[in-house]
């Protein structure tokens, strides 16, 4: 499941990637120049970003867990890759992850609102495009596909959401999400 959810990842970040482009040019406002590529980058790398929230939580907020010792192995051994992929995998058995909850999602829309309309950097515009594509992707998809999951993202909240509740903050932060996108 979670090999198809890695190809699910990219799938998602060039198809709004792509989307956005196509957009620009039936729009007339597509210049292919080094700003394009610095966009493209940023957006790759702020996706690529949100990946290091694992991270912070096994080697700062937690140490001492088991993904502590498989981050130490993956720098000792000689099969890279497939160490990464193991530790992505095990990121889906952390709880309380900083950037995987309702309230950095809150702060990301205040952030690209900003980035959108105050950074004229091609680079900053499509880091934050990234991390907000990673995280609602990763939002929507526990909320159709793993309930258990959509509730950590409320970790911070001392009450159960409403499933209603849930719904209405999806399609809110979606909303926003697709506005910004088309600005940034």
């Amino acid at each position: 499941m979670f090999k198809g959810k890695m190809w699910f990842h990219q799938l998602v970040l060039f198809g709004v990637l792509g989307l956005l482009i196509l957009w620009s040019i039936f729009n007339r406002s597509f210049i292919f120049n080094i700003d394009l590529l610095w966009w493209l980058l940023g957006a790759m790398i702020g996706f690529l970003f949100v990946f290091l929230d694992s991270v912070f939580y096994s080697v700062i907020s937690k140490p001492g867990e088991i993904s502590e010792i498989k981050i130490k192995e993956l720098f000792a051994g000689k099969n890279f890759s497939d160490r990464v992929k193991l530790i992505l995998a095990e990121s889906f058995d952390q709880r309380e992850l900083v950037m995987r909850s309702f309230l950095f999602l809150l702060v990301w829309i205040v952030l690209a609102f900003f980035t959108m309309t105050s950074v004229a950097n091609m680079f900053a515009r499509g880091f934050m495009l990234g991390i907000g594509t990673h995280l609602l992707f990763d939002f929507i998809y526990d909320y159709f596909k793993d309930k258990e999951r959509l509730d950590l993202w409320f970790w911070q909240i001392k009450r159960t959401l409403e499933p209603s509740e849930k719904f209405w903050f999806m399609i809110s932060v979606s909303v926003v999400y697709v506005f910004l996108a088309f600005g940034l």
